[in-house]
């Protein structure tokens, strides 16, 4: 609430430059309720402005908020100057009742936040796939090799993932092996191709992320890789928990979800508005136009508290 807090302060600051301007003859007065909605977008353009370093004219910012209420930047010259013969207000009554609404907003927008992430990590761990998994790969001879060169059929527009970890030993003959990945693509040629050389004589691991769109085809991956200039000789190397994991985009997973989770709990029509329901009776309970210096709010519920 450290930045609502904020953006409340500039209140006085947003008055003292509308009063700064001159005004002309034939101003209306501004109704209380019209008051706090305008302050509360001046609040909001404020925060936007500070957040983003922009360098704006201040009437610039506000006149478009007044005329979106129907007023003047005159209008609002008159309406604080003659606010304080009014009886059913104080202008730091006004400023505070913006400030709750923003708070209350911000409480449901963070609530929302919340179910959006919720949805996306469910629908990101439901369409994360393991697409290939051995537990144990060795090779001590080089016909052995032919089981470190794997290829991934079926490539679908996703993030996949190579990962497995190795132990190449004294037994192995080979200077420099490396590992090579990448796709083939429709016409049989190669794209996003990445090669690392592999450690010797201690554990090691191999991690990489490949982006496949509709133009891939195949991923392939070779552990016992050498350049052409270089001779494949006897290996001795062991590859553990090799698997290629595949993640659909976020937004794919979550119609997929959708579609296929239609009328469950997560997605029930009841329980997404439950808490728009609730902030917006408490809302309506609290809004000026209801209630009164020195009255309690009447509230559509028995047992509802008033919230300080």
């Amino acid at each position: 609430m450290r930045r609502l807090t904020k953006i409340t302060t500039t209140a006085l600051a947003l008055v003292g430059i509308i009063m700064g301007v001159v005004g002309c003859s034939g101003p209306k007065a501004i109704p209380d309720k019209d008051l706090v909605n305008i302050f509360h977008d001046a609040f909001l353009a404020n925060a936007y402005i500070s957040e983003s370093n922009i360098t704006e004219d201040s009437l610039l910012l506000y006149e478009p908020i007044l005329e979106r209420y129907g007023y003047t930047v005159e209008d609002m010259q008159f309406t604080v100057r003659t606010i304080a013969s009014r009886k059913s207000s104080r202008l730091s009554d006004l400023v505070s009742d913006a400030s709750r609404i923003l708070e209350e907003e911000s409480k449901l927008f963070n609530y929302q936040l919340m179910v959006l992430d919720t949805i996306d990590n469910v629908a990101k761990r439901k369409y994360t796939h393991v697409v290939y998994r051995d537990t144990l790969i060795k090779a001590n001879r080089l016909k052995d090799t032919t089981k470190l060169r794997i290829t991934i059929g079926d490539i679908v527009p996703a993030e996949y993932t190579v990962e497995f970890n190795y132990h190449i030993d004294t037994t192995d003959e080979n200077r420099n092996s490396r590992v090579e990945a990448y796709f083939v693509l429709n016409d049989d040629t190669e794209a996003v191709r990445h090669t690392l050389m592999l450690s010797r004589y201690r554990d090691g691991k191999y991690t990489r992320k490949f982006t496949a769109d509709t133009s891939h085809k195949e991923l392939y991956i070779n552990m016992f890789y050498h350049p052409n200039n270089e001779e494949a000789k006897r290996p001795g190397i062991k590859i553990t928990d090799f698997k290629v994991t595949r993640v659909i985009p976020k937004e794919q997973a979550v119609d997929s979800l959708y579609d296929t989770q239609m009328g469950a709990v997560i997605f029930n029509q009841r329980l997404m508005t439950s808490w728009d329901e609730e902030q917006a009776k408490k809302s309506e309970a609290k809004s000026p136009d209801t209630e009164k210096e020195g009255e309690q709010p009447e509230s559509s519920e028995p047992n509802a508290e008033e919230e300080e």
